[in-house]
């Protein structure tokens, strides 16, 4: 190209526009994205939770008896821990959607930059 510029010089450009433009607008939607599958593992790992208080019960009904009422206050922590897990994860993640938005495209650039001189150097 030109003998005073370096020859990873345009690569460089390529590598912090991608930066940025990622910075901006897929990441913001990516973690928007994860929002309901990460909310739908909160669900699954509270099912699990709750599965053995579930035999328990089902146990002690099935030979006539009523649940132990430590199996009702446990049900109900993994509710509300749950619900808490939902409300978190897309509190979370929106949260962090936002702020992938405001990061200057300088930072995104220096730090992009220091990437891409890293691994051509080692």
């Amino acid at each position: 190209m030109w003998p005073l510029l370096p020859a990873s010089l345009p690569g460089l450009i390529v590598v912090i526009g991608l930066a940025c433009v990622a910075m901006r607008f897929v990441v913001p939607v990516a973690l928007r994205a994860l929002i309901e599958p990460l909310r739908e593992v909160v669900g699954v790992l509270a099912a699990l939770l709750v599965l053995p208080e579930f035999w328990i019960s089902t146990a002690r009904r099935r030979d006539g008896g009523t649940p132990p009422y430590l199996a009702y206050v446990y049900g109900n922590g993994v509710g509300r821990l749950a619900t808490l897990g939902h409300q978190g994860v897309g509190t979370a993640l929106r949260s962090l959607a936002r702020a992938a938005t405001t990061v200057h495209p300088l930072v995104v650039g220096i730090i992009a930059a220091a990437w891409h001189v890293a691994v051509h150097v080692g």
